[in-house]
């Protein structure tokens, strides 16, 4: 277990969480070489406080402090550009627990397995005592899915989301993009990649609340629509 892996995770008023999140990072990988670049996206809390803590605690995180919020992709894009040195492969996570630490390492033996980039995507088995996704959650990501099939080069039945593990060399393609509105897997697909899941037990939301809401969602994938698809911005 020589990989060296980034892991990138904006960050918006995660103070109930960041701390819990990248300790549970430091157990879980232990085995591993692990960078964790933390891009803050102008958050309201103290997460900027704890952050600075951590990195304190843990030498190998590095982080970003956005002067202005600009959203989860773009500070995805921010961490992209902050990769300093080759590694093996580059994780992008959410920070608010629901992507399960322990999820990685499934990831990282279904990439080594010959793919460019894999999706973590939660789903509920039949008799499961965990929480389903709410029908908002579970309609938004079925309309993404379906923006992406009508005009990316996304494999069929591939589902994508915020969890996911992929190549440096994927992940330095993606960070030269100079579109004025950035969509990292929109930018993944443009090239010709292998692409997989694996999926996992949701898990609700522990403290804090989605900052998404149908209006900012509907805004994304109209960004997204007319980035991509119509090539406009």
């Amino acid at each position: 277990m020589s990989n060296l892996i980034s892991i990138i995770i904006p960050t918006y008023n995660a103070a109930g969480s960041i701390r819990l999140l990248v300790e549970q990072l430091e157990k879980e990988l232990v085995g591993y070489q692990v960078r964790i670049i933390l891009i803050d996206d102008a958050s309201l809390d103290n997460t900027r406080d704890i952050i600075l803590a951590l990195a304190k605690d843990f030498p190998n995180i590095d982080s970003c402090f956005v002067p202005k919020n600009k959203g989860q992709q773009a500070a995805l894009l921010t961490g992209l550009k902050r990769i300093s040195e080759p590694c093996d492969y580059v994780i992008t996570m959410d920070d608010d627990l629901q992507n399960p630490v322990d999820v990685i390492p499934k990831l990282i033996e279904k990439i080594e397995s010959g793919y460019d980039l894999v999706y973590a995507v939660p789903a509920v088995e039949a008799n499961s005592r965990k929480p389903a996704p709410s029908a908002f959650r579970r309609l938004g990501s079925r309309f993404r899915d379906l923006l992406f099939d009508s005009f990316t080069n996304k494999p069929p039945g591939i589902k994508v989301s915020a969890f996911r593990i992929m190549t440096y060399a994927l992940a330095m393609k993606i960070a030269k993009s100079e579109k004025k509105y950035f969509y990292l897997s929109a930018e993944a697909f443009r090239y010709p990649i292998r692409a997989a899941n694996v999926p996992y037990g949701y898990v609700a939301r522990l403290c804090g609340r989605s900052s998404y809401h149908i209006g900012k969602l509907l805004l994304v994938y109209w960004k997204l629509f007319i980035t991509y698809k119509l090539n406009l911005v």
